[in-house]
């Protein structure tokens, strides 16, 4: 019985490892999403922001074109009114130059304000991109050191539990069902018993069922938290 302890124990030490690794780790995937995803919420406010003055300065050059479009017009109506006799249509032509020069007016008034518009979006994206620069892009060297670190943790996870693996075929297999169904509820399985103490809940143990601990012929559990009792002074044999 002893000996079979002892085998379980050292699969015991395993699965504590194991269990180390996995709360070492278990943040570290939250950790590297939370990053990505405020690095990818940046970049869409950069490029929200660079389409945005994409689209003005193309606004400006429509109100440019518009401009130079109505100058034109402006100018040849104008050189019409000297080769008019008619008065009727001097003053036809002349409202139609002053309705131009009124629409000009409006699309200037427009262009102003696209203009300070363009200016600060481009102000602002300065900004953006200097805090990118500063905060945003660090996280891509914090996020490769997160991945390499879980990378490094999941590689010795996986050799431990081939380990284990490989140590549970020679086990008891009714044991080991007793075991791993006592591990799912926290690690560790085995515990020792000092005094007439459960190490492990702190609770008294029957005087009788200490004495079963000490003669080592078979395995006892705590009354009341179910772990397997070993004596106190060989608890890591």
């Amino acid at each position: 019985m002893q000996n079979k302890i002892n085998q379980f124990l050292k699969l015991q030490k395993i699965d504590i490892e194991i269990a180390e690794f996995e709360k070492s780790f278990e943040n570290l995937p939250k950790e590297i999403s939370v990053m990505e995803a405020k690095i990818d919420s940046e970049n869409i406010k950069v490029n929200n922001l660079k389409e945005k003055i994409d689209k003005l300065e193309k606004e400006m050059k429509n109100y440019n074109n518009e401009i130079d479009s109505i100058d034109n017009k402006i100018n040849e109506q104008e050189e019409k009114l000297f080769s008019i006799n008619s008065t009727k249509e001097f003053e036809a032509l002349q409202k139609e130059t002053g309705d131009l020069k009124r629409l000009k007016l409006e699309i200037e008034d427009s262009q102003i304000k696209t203009m300070e518009s363009t200016d600060n979006s481009k102000k602002a994206l300065a900004e953006m991109e200097q805090f990118f620069l500063s905060e945003i892009e660090p996280l891509r060297t914090q996020i490769e050191e997160l991945k390499s670190k879980l990378k490094e943790y999941t590689d010795k996870k996986d050799k431990l539990s081939v380990e284990r693996d490989n140590k549970t075929k020679s086990l008891d297999q009714d044991f080991l069902i007793r075991y791993e169904s006592l591990m799912v509820d926290n690690p560790p399985v085995i515990v020792p018993a000092i005094g007439e103490t459960c190490s492990y809940c702190c609770l008294t143990i029957p005087p009788q069922t200490y004495i079963k601990v000490l003669q080592k012929t078979e395995v006892v559990s705590c009354p009341h938290c179910r772990k397997i009792l070993i004596p106190e002074e060989n608890p890591d044999e």
